[in-house]
């Protein structure tokens, strides 16, 4: 899907990407977790990873993913985890004061930042510790964009 000219990223939102090097850190876990095997998971050994790593996060079942969800005002930050297949979808969303500033996939995020509908394959596990470490890489990219995104706003 091409990107339009209308649909563009808030500029606090692009600056926080562009600090932390989305687009590289989303490929290299792309490339690093490439597994095309079926890993059979269970949802409460992958809740307990999510409480390990120090996200206690929620299961949705009616949508099938896990939902983290953290407020510092005026920001509320999600981030929503979907686990199907043994492949990782991660999709991040922002409110700032109410208003939703993204709710998008990685996928997404890349295609308004850098403009082209180049596609990287979705991060793979195998078993509980690849789980666990391909959540260690996301989290780590989860928290220096909630950082830059607070020290953009901090800074106006």
């Amino acid at each position: 899907m091409q990107v339009s000219p209308e649909m563009q990223l808030p500029p606090e939102i692009r600056a926080a990407l562009e600090k932390i090097d989305f687009i590289n850190r989303y490929k290299n876990i792309s490339v690093k977790y490439d597994f095309d095997e079926e890993f059979d998971y269970d949802n409460d050994k992958a809740l307990r990873i999510f409480t390990e790593l120090g996200y206690p996060a929620r299961y949705d079942k009616r949508e099938n993913f896990f939902q983290i969800v953290e407020e510092y005002p005026p920001f509320q930050f999600k981030f929503n985890i979907s686990l199907r297949y043994a492949l990782l979808e991660f999709i991040w969303a922002v409110w700032k004061n109410g208003e939703l500033l993204i709710g998008d996939p990685w996928d997404w995020l890349k295609q308004l930042l850098d403009g082209t509908d180049e596609r990287f394959r979705a991060a793979g596990f195998r078993n509980y510790d690849d789980l666990r470490e391909v959540l260690k890489e996301a989290f780590d990219m989860y928290e220096d964009f909630k950082r830059g995104l607070l020290e953009t706003t901090d800074s106006e």
